[in-house]
């Protein structure tokens, strides 16, 4: 394998999606130490832009596009082949916000495999979280036009590719190992978290205020915006557009929510304490 001296990361993304996803761009630069090369896929437009530049043509064909189920979801398939089957490359959903340097990631040993995924992503099911990737694109393969087909013909359903279930593993042998789960952590947040995934549609914090952990993102979003790289325009389009609330530049918490966080802060301060308490006073009731 050839070891990259530059950090490839690509963005799964559309173009409502541009104040969440220069949010996380903000982040990986402003948390990585390794030069980066962030590609974007805009699904919107069938289109991929490296470091800010122009953008230009993805290499899928509309057959293909249509049976995105987000603008993007099938997108993270071509990167090996973007990469010219050679090296290793990140693949991260843009409703993410990266707090540790995804150098360390990209260093991460494949062993092997053909790429890392999130194991046991969604209760009840075998399925895999492919919302972060590192793939071995000199290994890794994915022929969409020979897959879509087989969907078509009942061998397996498309959320049995895109979750790499038990159904589909049996017919298109792929090796995945576990990532890290602390690099794709699912609407939550404490110190040990390098990434994390705001994945619940309804509580968003760019769409719906009081997330428990919206003030992150929007720590992240500030200071993109105090930077320069996210302008004016951009929150004028996303708001006037729909693709965020109205009232963003509010912040996270309103007025009720914030009232609620300090309560929840507080009870959270407070458990152990009680706990510990608990502990002292039962010695002095136990047993002669």
């Amino acid at each position: 394998m050839i070891q990259n001296k530059r950090v490839r990361v690509f963005i799964g993304s559309g173009e409502a999606s541009i104040l969440e996803r220069k949010t996380l761009i903000h982040s990986l630069r402003k948390t990585t130490q390794k030069p980066l090369d962030i590609y974007v896929f805009n699904g919107t437009h069938n289109s991929i832009e490296l470091n800010d530049g122009e953008p230009y043509l993805a290499p899928m064909s509309l057959k293909i596009k249509y049976r995105n189920v987000t603008e993007f979801s099938l997108y993270r398939y071509l990167i090996p082949e973007i990469c010219n089957f050679q090296g290793k490359a990140i693949y991260v959903d843009s409703d993410t916000i990266c707090l540790t340097d995804i150098g360390i990631l990209f260093d991460t040993p494949m062993s092997g495999y053909d790429f890392l995924a999130k194991k046991d992503a969604y209760t009840g099911t075998d399925l895999w979280g492919l919302s972060v990737m590192l793939i071995d694109c000199d290994k890794c393969r994915f022929d969409l036009e020979l897959i879509m087909n087989e969907i078509d013909r009942g061998f397996y359903s498309l959320a049995d590719f895109t979750g790499m279930s038990q159904a589909f593993l049996a017919r298109r042998s792929y090796s995945i190992a576990e990532l890290d789960p602390r690099w794709n952590v699912f609407d939550y947040w404490d110190r040990h978290t390098y990434l994390i995934h705001y994945t619940n549609l309804h509580a968003q914090p760019w769409k719906y205020q009081n997330h428990p952990y919206g003030e992150l993102w929007f720590e992240y979003f500030q200071e993109a915006i105090e930077s320069g790289y996210i302008t004016a325009e951009d929150i004028k389009l996303s708001i006037d557009r729909g693709y965020v609330r109205r009232n963003l530049l509010k912040g996270n918490f309103s007025t009720v929510g914030s009232s609620v966080n300090t309560v929840r802060k507080a009870v959270s301060f407070l458990k152990p304490l009680l706990a510990e308490n608990r502990r002292r006073l039962s010695i002095f009731h136990l047993p002669a």
